[in-house]
């Protein structure tokens, strides 16, 4: 059974979260009948978490959440992020996929190349009226009338302290298109602009920025508003087999603060290992 903490009042999710950069990615060389298996397969363990954002796979990651919402809704969190875009090529790359994706499968060289150069054109939009239109896009894609979660991908310390954007999320919650409201930051500098946010009840931060907020006025503030703490970039860097998986994800959720460490994964074999390092 899979450990679960609560956040805002009650809201009861599994201290294990799924990932899912690469769903629909054209770099990631599982097929994805073996990812739909391998995220249902998630479900049916007991991980209610799953991460995404309106740019993951060109909007494909959502797409392929929305079918397993078909069949799972009352078993599913879902955490989408907005304010992330491709520009206007990222239709054309969406279409031509199939193509793209059998190049860099059959010429491994060149996956490095197209994650440089996607990486280079991605760019962030804060507008108000823009990000209306990409909650309602994520809405669209992911068939929910609701979002579980909503939050800021990336965000700049301008935007965190932009009165409209506070606004701007207050009324997405009274309107009824998203449950909790949030960001994705990288820094305790960060943290600290988003808690300005009085309707913010999700944080999600890499797991060193966590584990700095230990001991600070910071962290006392997030406890005191059960704001629901979601960590990333659990192995980031980390070498396959270097260091022992259950200690590295153990110590990423031994601090009740933490909600639910996030972590990418694609294949049933990384999911049991994951499931293993939680036992």
């Amino acid at each position: 059974m899979i450990e679960r903490r609560s956040f805002d009042g009650g809201v009861r999710v599994s201290v294990l979260g799924v990932g899912c950069g690469r769903v629909g990615s054209i770099s990631n060389p599982v097929p994805m009948r073996e990812i739909k298996a391998t995220l249902e397969a998630a479900v049916e363990a007991g991980i209610n978490v799953f991460d995404t954002a309106d740019i993951y796979g060109q909007g494909d990651s959502e797409r392929t959440l929305s079918r397993l919402l078909r069949r799972y809704r009352d078993r599913m969190f879902v955490v989408t992020k907005v304010g992330g875009c491709y520009g206007r090529h990222s239709r054309i790359i969406r279409l031509t996929k199939p193509l793209l994706r059998t190049m860099v499968r059959s010429k491994p060289q060149a996956r490095g190349a197209f994650m440089r150069a996607r990486t280079a054109v991605v760019s962030h939009n804060f507008h108000p009226p823009d990000l209306l239109r990409a909650v309602d896009g994520s809405r669209h894609r992911l068939a929910l009338d609701q979002l579980d979660g909503l939050l800021l991908h990336n965000p700049s310390l301008e935007t965190l302290h932009n009165p409209e954007i506070h606004d701007l999320l207050g009324e997405f919650l009274h309107s009824g298109r998203v449950t909790h409201v949030g960001a994705s930051v990288a820094s305790l500098l960060e943290v600290e602009a988003a808690l300005a946010i009085p309707m913010l009840t999700i944080l999600q931060v890499p797991v060193a920025v966590a584990n700095a907020l230990v001991g600070t006025v910071i962290l006392d503030d997030i406890r005191r508003r059960n704001i629901g703490v979601f960590v990333r970039e659990i192995l980031t860097g980390l070498r396959p087999g270097a260091y022992p998986l259950r200690e590295i994800v153990s110590a990423a959720i031994a601090p009740d603060f933490i909600t639910s460490a996030i972590i990418g994964l694609s294949t049933r074999q990384h999911l049991d290992e994951l499931l293993w390092a939680i036992s």
